[in-house]
């Protein structure tokens, strides 16, 4: 870890390293989407995507393709606002437990109502061939907000705030390798997807799933794929129990095949996408751990990344105006407290 001692000169090394580390990595991604019209990328497209309806594993596909990372950024959200309402507050911890699991309780019966009102388009659900979808999803939740809740009693202090480190080094992982790297890098290279009408001349033979069809925008790289290692990686490095980290990284190599399964993109994109994210996404991890102002400068980007999305800049403003004031009245409120470094792992790990 680069930051130890919470100097100013560690804090500019740290970009000064990291910086280069994303160029560099950003530079090779670009340069190999000069690759992308290989005649072996079509061939594995079509040998992946099945020619018939596959029971439970076009399920599964749709679930975690369409829904993989909205599960974690709704959890994640929801643990770091009761962190901080009840950081430095022992007897609240209860209180953030089950205010977690209640939430979880509404969140899962909405998405169970899925399965019944899918098709009116409710919420962000347009219409869906597989409904069954919405029960799985709703168990999901519910144990997924289970085990959030349950991690105010089950860490101590020192490890809950290493959780809320990991989340914004999350975050600035989703601005770095998205927000900078993925759009631009489509942008540059702009390959058409594989269901686009450029590729009449075989896409005929893919099997469409309705629940999946994407033909706009451009393939290299996968952004959904992209997204969810830089979603999942941090917690990879901050866990060093292999008995967590085996079934993430499976999560998260099915993600990168569900956009194959469904079509969305060629096999080389997802390739291309793993290969970036994850050492953009580790640099982060070892360049900004301990990094004094992660929360500040996280939603910052967050509010440049909203802005990009849709120029309006209510949201924008209104997220950069809670960081900044929450800065300033943390930094009133600390700023004769000395600098305590954060071990760079869980305490809970597998013995050597």
């Amino acid at each position: 870890m680069i930051i130890k001692n919470g100097t100013l000169r560690e804090h500019a090394l740290a970009w000064l390293v990291f910086i280069p580390i994303f160029a560099v990595f950003f530079a090779i991604t670009w340069y190999m989407g000069l690759f992308v019209e290989a005649q072996w990328d079509i061939n594995l497209l079509l040998f992946l995507n099945p020619d018939n309806y596959v029971p439970v594993l076009d399920e599964l596909v749709i679930l975690q393709t369409d829904f993989g990372m909205t599960y974690l950024l709704i959890i994640s959200l929801v643990w770091i606002i009761g962190f901080y309402a009840t950081r430095n507050r022992p007897g609240g911890k209860k209180w953030a437990q089950r205010t977690v699991h209640c939430i979880g309780i509404l969140v899962a019966l909405w998405h169970g109502a899925g399965m019944f009102v899918a098709k009116r388009g409710i919420f962000y659900w347009s219409e869906y061939e597989y409904p069954i979808i919405f029960l799985p999803l709703a168990l999901i939740f519910l144990g997924g907000f289970y085990i959030a809740g349950n991690l105010y009693i089950w860490l101590d202090d020192e490890n809950q705030e290493k959780f809320a480190q990991a989340f914004w080094l999350t975050l600035l992982s989703l601005f770095f390798v998205n927000v900078i790297g993925e759009d631009n890098i489509k942008e540059l290279v702009a390959r058409v997807r594989p269901l686009h009408k450029n590729n009449e001349a075989w896409n005929g033979a893919i099997r469409q799933m309705p629940d999946e069809i994407v033909r706009g925008g451009f393939s290299y790289v996968s952004g959904h794929t992209s997204s969810f290692w830089a979603q999942i990686f941090i917690y990879f490095m901050l866990i060093k129990s292999w008995k967590f980290r085996i079934p993430l990284l499976l999560l998260g190599a099915f993600h990168g095949y569900t956009r194959i399964y469904t079509t969305a993109h060629f096999p080389y994109c997802v390739l291309m996408a793993t290969f970036f994210a994850i050492p953009v996404t580790a640099a982060i991890y070892y360049c900004f751990w301990n990094h004094r102002h992660l929360p500040l400068i996280s939603m910052l980007l967050l509010s440049g990344a909203l802005y990009q999305l849709k120029p309006k800049l209510t949201m924008p403003l209104t997220i950069a105006g809670i960081a900044i004031i929450w800065f300033l009245i943390y930094q009133y409120r600390h700023w004769k407290e000395p600098f305590v470094p954060l071990d760079n792992a869980l305490v809970c790990k597998d013995r050597e």
